[in-house]
């Protein structure tokens, strides 16, 4: 990783992170940058060198960071720099788990599941596809981080299942250990999830932190981000390897996962349509409209839903359009 900066804060507090996962940062001068501005996996930039590197006028690249105390600043220069802020001292243990993900190696492949409009079935099927990638021997976990949606533990039947949910988490933060032992296990999958009670606003810090532990634990994370905006779904856009955006297949289906893409703007984002009673929309009017591919088609399945309200595993039928063959297609994919 880099560092651009003269500000002793920034370099210390960036050496120190990257020291603590041994790993080594190399800092630059802003006029040497150009030369190597694609080769570092991570980029920070502290807020008093922002307007030196912005006027090297260089191509666009993912991971980079403004660091610094001066807010203002800092969101002065994160728009010509395409650069994510992290503000001091606030943003200290978002910085460790930032550090994390800078090395890929190692790291578990995280699948974001977002539903383009309400009742499509997003989370049945994030549900679904951890429970295919445990059958297949895979160590999977499931994170639910909808605040609204009521706990995706009621999905699986594991209301009862003891292990700690999301408010045991909610002072988590840095670089977190093995979080396995703690958590609800249900037929191999490893759930986070929100718990029912008082809301609360999930935090972009501790989410980072949890994330990056699974990551680092399993070889499958699987997130059902609902569809609250807000710093939480930002992170988990930011952390995903691949995003799956479950589209109804009807006018009205195309036009709200419409409106999701350009509210969420995911990256890498692929299209599951999820056939709707008496509406049918063919794949490539779907990828015509939305400018996605299309990952799978989920034919529609009354019994899917009847298991949903049972809290029971949705019935994963091999079929053509099936649920489980859908499922198997994706993970091969991914």
């Amino acid at each position: 990783m880099a560092v651009v900066s003269s500000d002793p804060e920034v370099c210390e507090l960036v050496a120190t992170a990257a020291a603590a996962l041994g790993q080594r940062a190399t800092l630059c001068e802003p006029e040497t940058l150009a030369s190597s501005w694609q080769a570092p996996a991570t980029v920070f930039i502290g807020v008093d060198a922002a307007a030196q590197v912005a006027a090297l006028g260089l191509p666009r690249r993912t991971r980079v960071y403004l660091v610094g105390r001066d807010v203002g600043s800092a969101a002065l220069w994160s728009m010509p720099l395409a650069a994510e802020v992290i503000v001091l001292p606030e943003g200290r243990a978002w910085l460790s788990s930032v550090l994390s993900h800078a090395d890929a190696d190692g790291m578990g492949r995280l699948i974001a599941v977002l539903g383009g409009s309400g009742g499509v079935g997003a989370s049945t099927l994030a549900a679904a596809l951890a429970w295919r990638a445990a059958s297949s021997g895979c160590s999977v976990a499931l994170v639910d981080i909808d605040r609204l949606g009521g706990g995706i533990d009621l999905l699986l039947g594991a209301e009862r299942v003891p292990g700690w949910r999301w408010p045991r988490f909610t002072a988590a933060e840095g670089v977190l250990g093995d979080l396995r032992e703690f958590l609800p296990v249900v037929d191999g999958v490893s759930v986070v999830s929100m718990a029912r009670g008082p809301d609360f606003d999930l935090a972009r810090e501790p989410l980072a932190a949890v994330l990056a532990s699974l990551q680092r634990s399993f070889d499958q994370v699987i997130v059902d981000p609902g569809r609250g905006a807000g710093a939480a779904l930002r992170e988990v856009m930011r952390c995903s390897t691949r995003t799956l955006l479950v589209v109804g297949g009807s006018v009205r289906g195309l036009a709200a996962a419409g409106q999701a893409l350009r509210a969420f703007e995911p990256s890498g984002v692929e299209l599951v349509l999820r056939q709707q009673p008496g509406a049918r929309v063919p794949s490539e009017v779907a990828e015509d409209v939305l400018g996605v591919p299309v990952a799978g088609r989920i034919r529609h399945e009354p019994a899917i839903a009847a298991a949903a309200e049972r809290g029971e595993r949705p019935p994963m039928n091999r079929r053509r359009g099936g649920l489980g063959r859908v499922c198997d297609q994706l993970l091969a994919a991914a």
